[in-house]
């Protein structure tokens, strides 16, 4: 299996750098490497440029946000696999390729799988996801440190473009498991993340994730089950508000009247599923699933050729332009 690996930045040009001399050291080496300079002004084109020539590279600018960089990205990818990072994340072992292609052939009804993220201080995050933990399946995944079949992606509707940033992945995890693949997470390969302060802000990343979230569950869930779970959600999300401080709750509307306004989108670009195989991606985050047995047992048998399936969601997502 071939293997490209792509990465997204904005404004991390130190960080990207170590990245990409880390991936240098991998043996063997990735296929290719494909990088987005995301709305940079720090000179990051100019160093990919000069310094890692090799890697095929896309300037943005403006930057239109990370989503539709990595959507791009896997489009234009020519391996079968796609291993995807952050700016600020690498394998940490330099047999990541070949043990990935070994993983993935061990998996064939996997579409994603995701790894241990090990932080600065020697600690793995989230905690229960660490190199000692069991392989499962699991309902969502960090593109920081996942790698994905391009066949299948290409077979959905993929990241939605207007998310911009945040919950892509558990929006496309829900779209592998309707079309009958499945997202695992593997203990044996893990991905150094150090986390760059640079760029991020929790409040504005709750608020995207939150608002991303609803608008999920405007295009995927079904109906009866519809309003309820949008309610579940905005519950769930204002107490995560809640246990951040009265500033997060207060600030909590800003991004209720952000999914209103886009509410004509999402509703668009609905595409919705059986609420069999979506009740049981909500349950997976608190039950997760161990081996193929029980992954039959709950979503029903796997079966790849989901053609009309896969093409009846595509036909739907592209009322909204990518």
């Amino acid at each position: 299996m071939t293997v490209s690996v792509m990465i997204t930045s904005r404004d991390r040009v130190a960080d990207l750098r170590r990245t990409l001399e880390r991936l240098g050291r991998l043996e063997p080496a990735a296929d290719e490497i494909l990088v987005t300079a995301d709305g940079c002004t720090d000179g990051t084109a100019q160093m990919v440029r000069q310094e890692f020539p090799h890697c095929r590279l896309w300037v943005i600018d403006p930057g239109e946000g990370s989503i539709p960089a990595r959507d791009h990205m896997l489009r234009q990818a020519k391996g079968e696999l796609v291993l995807s990072l952050d700016d600020d994340s690498y394998p940490l072992d330099d047999d990541f390729v070949e043990r990935l292609r070994e993983v993935f052939a061990r998996h064939p009804e996997v579409a994603v799988m995701t790894f241990p993220e090990l932080r600065d201080g020697g600690v793995y995050l989230p905690a229960n996801k660490s190199n000692q933990s069991p392989g499962h399946y699991v309902s969502a995944y960090p593109n920081g440190a996942a790698a994905m079949r391009r066949d299948d992606y290409l077979k959905a509707p993929g990241f939605p473009a207007f998310f911009v940033h945040a919950y892509e992945e558990p929006d496309y995890a829900l779209q592998a498991y309707s079309q009958g693949s499945a997202v695992w997470f593997e203990p044996s390969l893990v991905i150094r993340h150090h986390f760059s302060p640079t760029n991020r802000n929790s409040l504005r990343t709750h608020h995207l994730n939150a608002r991303n979230e609803l608008w999920s569950v405007w295009m995927r869930c079904p109906w009866p089950w519809l309003p309820l779970v949008s309610l579940f959600r905005l519950y769930r999300q204002f107490c995560h508000a809640c246990r951040e401080g009265v500033s997060w709750v207060f600030l909590e509307p800003q991004w209720w009247w952000g999914a209103l306004k886009g509410a004509s989108t999402s509703w668009k670009a609905r595409a919705p599923i059986s609420w069999r195989i979506y009740l049981a991606w909500m349950r997976l985050a608190r039950h997760p699933l161990f081996g193929p047995e029980e992954l039959d047992k709950v979503f029903g048998p796997r079966s790849h050729d989901t053609e009309a399936a896969s093409s009846s969601l595509i036909k739907d997502s592209c009322k909204v332009s990518k």
